[in-house]
């Protein structure tokens, strides 16, 4: 019987539109310590922690299921996890970031809980040479 959640993660920024900024992106792939991958997972199943400077907790503003959303590609427990304007798109760069995502799965009789940590560098708006 599983007794907690295997949580693996890469993290990138990418820059937004509208609002004009960057914001934080996370590739995430959960699974039981069996190894059988969690499906169904929602936003409020997610926590991603700021551990740099100031501990905080970053607002989740979109979650994707891979394998709900396009069943073909066959990888069940990945999701792509974004969360709400991070910095403004004049913030001074490099900056170094590091989080901590949990997961949890309540739908168990014993509810299962994971969590990984994440490293992610802000490099600004690439500089071309005069």
């Amino acid at each position: 019987m599983a007794t907690h959640l295997l949580v693996h993660a890469s993290g990138a920024m990418f820059k937004t539109f509208r609002p004009r900024g960057w914001t934080f992106c996370f590739g995430v792939y959960v699974c039981n310590d069996e190894g059988k991958p969690i499906e169904g997972l929602k936003k409020s199943d997610f926590s991603i922690w700021r551990l740099v400077n100031v501990v905080d907790q970053q607002t989740i503003n979109m979650l994707v299921e891979l394998n709900a959303a396009f069943p073909t590609s066959d990888m069940p427990g990945i999701y792509r996890l974004q969360t709400k304007l991070a910095m403004g798109e004049d913030a001074p760069h490099p900056q170094h970031f590091v989080f901590a995502i949990r997961a949890k799965y309540s739908r168990t009789k014993t509810p299962l809980r994971g969590f990984t940590t994440v490293a992610t560098t802000y490099l600004g708006e690439l500089q071309l040479g005069s």
